[in-house]
């Protein structure tokens, strides 16, 4: 698995590094990203500082994992254990064994599988109510909460992962378009790709007037919203070199 990212936070003077956090663990074939979910703020704490923490802690439980054999659930168990930061995040963490994608997601950051420029496979997302995720965090959520998830892929296939950030701003059919114009210029650079959808998601996002996938489902909950939705964007895309 080759993979690139781009990390957009939206303009904060009191917290410049945004709520999101993301790694790449090229040696496990693992990737993870993390949303803080904003309502901490009312308290006065960055729900950032627990998404980064709880990444870093991914990539300590990655290393601690057997090599070739990474469970994500354990991944996950051991992060969250060893976060103490105050706050609460959503999490998705991915990894590649043989031709398979296993998957632990809490919430509505996820992943989508593109092959052959269509999407056949988007993780599904766990919420209470419209844009109340489920979360990890101290006291609020514990990894059983979590799915678990198996995709079987093919080398060729494109895995795009995000926070909500993406995945609110974006529909599915303009993550396949601007992969397929990718292929068809030739550009087969993972961190490209990222940017040129993490750029499209932030154009979305300032958007008064466009249906986004936040607008229809604010509308189908009730609640009177047009256009994108201003947030933290966190893109990683990964091919899939063989399997």
């Amino acid at each position: 698995m080759v993979a690139g990212s781009l990390y957009l936070p939206k303009e904060d003077k009191l917290k410049p590094r945004g709520e999101d956090a993301h790694f790449i663990c090229r040696e496990e074939n693992t990737i993870g990203v993390a949303d803080g979910v904003g309502g901490w703020a009312k308290r006065g704490v960055d729900a950032g500082e627990y998404a980064r923490d709880l990444m870093t802690y991914s990539i300590i439980a990655l290393h601690n994992q057997p090599k070739g054999a990474v469970d994500p659930k354990m991944v996950l168990y051991q992060a969250y254990s060893n976060t103490k930061a105050k706050g609460s995040s959503t999490a998705c963490i991915i990894t590649l064994t043989a031709n398979v994608l296993r998957a632990i997601n809490v919430g509505d950051s996820g992943f989508k599988v593109i092959r052959g420029g269509k999407i056949v496979y988007q993780s599904p997302i766990q919420q209470s109510s419209f844009n109340c995720p489920y979360q990890l965090g101290n006291d609020i959520g514990h990894p059983n909460i979590a799915m678990d998830l198996e995709v079987a892929v093919e080398a060729g296939d494109i895995v795009v992962a995000g926070t909500d950030g993406l995945l609110d701003n974006m529909h599915g059919s303009e993550i396949e378009e601007v992969i397929n114009r990718s292929m068809v210029e030739g550009e087969e650079d993972p961190q490209q790709l990222a940017c040129s959808i993490a750029n499209l998601a932030l154009y979305n996002s300032f958007d008064k007037y466009t249906d986004t996938p936040y607008s229809l489902a604010a509308r189908k909950a009730g609640h009177a919203h047009r256009g994108g939705k201003v947030d933290d964007i966190t893109v990683i895309v990964a091919f899939i070199r063989k399997t």
